[in-house]
């Protein structure tokens, strides 16, 4: 175990040390990569070190780094070493966290957490929480909540409002719970991509006349798309006034609020009736860390309690956190987020959360400097740009140019860029949520963006 640890961990710094020198990505075919990992079936035993040495020879070279300081075409999931470090303890220790029996100490600690998180967001304390796999399952759970709340009617009469720049979880989310497609009521967004609080207004007054029982309001703190914040105080403003569920999908951006600048530019969050964050993207945890947070723990608990003999053991007077979500086995997600948040502190987050903001805003600067595009000031991290239109040019080649750009930053393996679309118009999107990017390395990937435009 030593020998076979130590080569690991070796190989893993090797991999970190060199990795703003390996290329970004790369496009292939299911049968290209196929020829690289696929084997029959093992019969005999292979030894461990020969399956360390697979791994880093053939799965590796080809991934796509998201721990990539110029990966730059998602909202990516950077963990730190930290986080790393909480991944390998829970893996190596293997606990259950799925009921205060099955786990006391470990649930102990993620309720612990959860009480970080809701005072650094000034969540209420009394409220209850959850990690979860990611923002999908915590979105999942806040609608869940909303359901419950909205009673035995909630899926015949129920509505849902959702912007279109709302993330597709939430759709997916209100159709997994029994929501018919005509309970998602689309809500325009105005200039600036954020939920038109007129249209919303007018879609309740008109639902409520209709006999229709409006149960939710989906806000978005970060679009996916922009970056783009719904204008939280006015929404939880409407919500309470029409007794409406609040719930805000701040996956993306809420953990800005620790920063100075993000806490303006999410005032609001705090109101949410359920709230979704994600510890795998701003607060640098490995992949597959998401939470839920509910203002009324009882309504939380009343959703997804369980019961059966099996279950009879259970103390019903702690925690049980099978009763605050669909999973009975759950890993301890936790402890890579006590990780991060112990060694780092709000403070060291703090700081690197605004510096993530900071060369968002640098990247827009240095791509303005290409007469070529037009760009767009980030909200929070994402810089949304694009080729300025020739003269008598389609939108439709306009476009093409948009996308051979991109294609062309991906094959150059220096960085990663993405499309979208905005008010009906193509964009690239340059996103920096990376304690690895520094300004060296957004001038290198703006430099190689004004190279390929030439």
């Amino acid at each position: 175990m030593r020998t076979v640890g130590y080569a690991l961990v070796d190989r893993l710094v090797a991999h970190h040390i060199t990795l703003s020198d390996q290329p970004v990505a790369r496009r292939g075919t299911r049968h290209d990569f196929a020829s690289l990992v696929d084997e029959d079936l093992p019969d005999a035993p292979r030894h461990l070190e020969e399956c360390l040495e697979f791994f880093f020879q053939r799965v590796v070279p080809d991934l796509t780094l998201v721990n990539h300081p110029r990966f730059h075409g998602y909202i990516p999931c950077p963990s730190s070493f930290a986080g790393a470090l909480g991944a390998m303890l829970a893996a190596g220790t293997n606990p259950f966290s799925g009921s205060w029996l099955g786990g006391s100490t470990i649930c102990a600690l993620e309720l612990t957490v959860l009480r970080w998180i809701k005072q650094m967001l000034n969540y209420p304390l009394t409220s209850g929480g959850i990690f979860t796999s990611g923002g999908s399952l915590a979105n999942l759970i806040g609608l869940a909540a909303a359901r419950t709340r909205g009673g035995d009617t909630a899926l015949t009469r129920g509505v849902i409002y959702i912007s279109p720049e709302g993330h597709a979880s939430l759709r997916k989310s209100a159709a997994v719970l029994g929501f018919p497609r005509h309970a998602i009521r689309s809500v325009p967004t105005n200039r600036d991509f954020q939920m038109d609080v007129d249209a919303l207004q007018r879609a309740i007054t008109r639902d409520r006349r209709d006999g229709r029982l409006p149960l939710a309001v989906a806000a978005t703190a970060g679009t996916t798309n922009s970056g783009a914040i719904d204008p939280l105080t006015t929404l939880a403003d409407i919500c309470t006034r029409e007794d409406i569920w609040f719930h805000v999908d701040a996956a993306y951006g809420g953990f800005a609020a620790l920063s100075p600048r993000g806490k303006r530019l999410l005032q609001g969050l705090e109101r949410a009736d359920s709230l979704t964050l994600d510890p795998h993207k701003w607060l640098y945890c490995p992949m597959g860390i998401g939470c839920a947070l509910i203002r009324d723990a009882k309504l939380l608990e009343n959703t997804f309690s369980a019961d059966g003999e099996y279950l009879a053991d259970l103390p019903r007077d702690e925690i049980n956190f099978l009763d605050r979500g669909p999973e009975l086995s759950r890993p301890a997600r936790v402890i890579a987020v006590w990780m991060v948040l112990r060694s780092v502190g709000r403070a060291g987050l703090a700081k690197q959360i605004d510096h993530d903001m900071q060369l968002a805003q640098l990247a827009a600067d240095l791509l303005r400097a290409n007469p070529q595009l037009q760009v767009n000031d980030p909200v929070l991290s994402i810089v949304t740009f694009g080729h300025r239109p020739k003269p008598h040019e389609t939108e439709e080649d306009r476009a093409k140019r948009d996308m051979k750009l991109m294609e062309a930053t991906l094959a150059s393996g220096e960085l990663m860029l993405s499309t979208t679309t905005l008010a009906s118009r193509s964009v690239l999107r340059l996103v920096v949520m990376n304690h690895r990017t520094t300004a060296e390395e957004v001038q290198r990937s703006v430099s190689q963006i004004h190279q390929l435009t030439r």
